[in-house]
């Protein structure tokens, strides 16, 4: 994350748990500079940990960032004697000092209807598909598809290897096509 942070200092890191999903934990992890997304991960695990953890560095690939894998060893905490540091000095600048900020709202799948005398938007805004993303999740555990199946099909279909590459179009059309798919054991006729 370090990475992350001299290449975007003023860069923030956003998990949002979407949902609980059969013992699963979804975490989707939004990097934004100010307003402007930069990238998305999203990742499923046992463990709310292990979901977050995915899903920051799926986000941090698309940048280019790979962070190291840890063992185990490195994940034991240290005692607190290694921890200790130099004392913080003072800072002489209070200027720098942020003004407190409130955590962004969640966000919803559809805009709401805007007032007709708002002027409409210059530029595109960036859509939230975490839901579809999410769904696409169910949609191909319904059907008893394992991760290799899909990045399968994604690769056929769209010539890409996961859904965070896909367009807003064609993430649409992989969650149609795959809610048009019969379930694992249902005849297909």
């Amino acid at each position: 994350m370090s990475e992350f942070h001299r290449r975007y200092p003023t860069g923030s890191i956003v998990s949002d748990l979407l949902q609980i999903h059969d013992g699963l934990f979804i975490v989707k992890t939004t990097l934004l500079v100010g307003d402007t997304i930069l990238a998305t991960g999203m990742a499923a695990a046992p463990t709310l940990e292990q979901a977050e953890d995915s899903a920051r560095q799926r986000a941090l690939q698309l940048l280019g960032i790979h962070l190291p894998v840890q063992t185990e060893a490195e994940l034991i905490p240290r005692p607190a004697a290694a921890l200790e540091a130099a004392p913080w000095s003072e800072a002489s600048n209070t200027d720098l000092l942020l003004e407190p900020t409130t955590p962004p709202s969640p966000r919803r799948s559809k805009p709401a209807v805007k007032p007709s005398s708002e002027k409409p938007p210059t530029k595109r805004e960036p859509v939230d598909l975490a839901d579809e993303i999410a769904q696409t999740t169910v949609e191909m555990k319904r059907l008893g598809w394992t991760e290799a199946q899909g990045r399968a099909c994604l690769l056929e279909r769209y010539g890409k290897r996961s859904r965070q590459q896909l367009t807003d179009e064609e993430l649409l059309d992989f969650l149609h096509f795959l809610q048009r798919q019969p379930s694992a054991g249902e005849p297909s006729f």
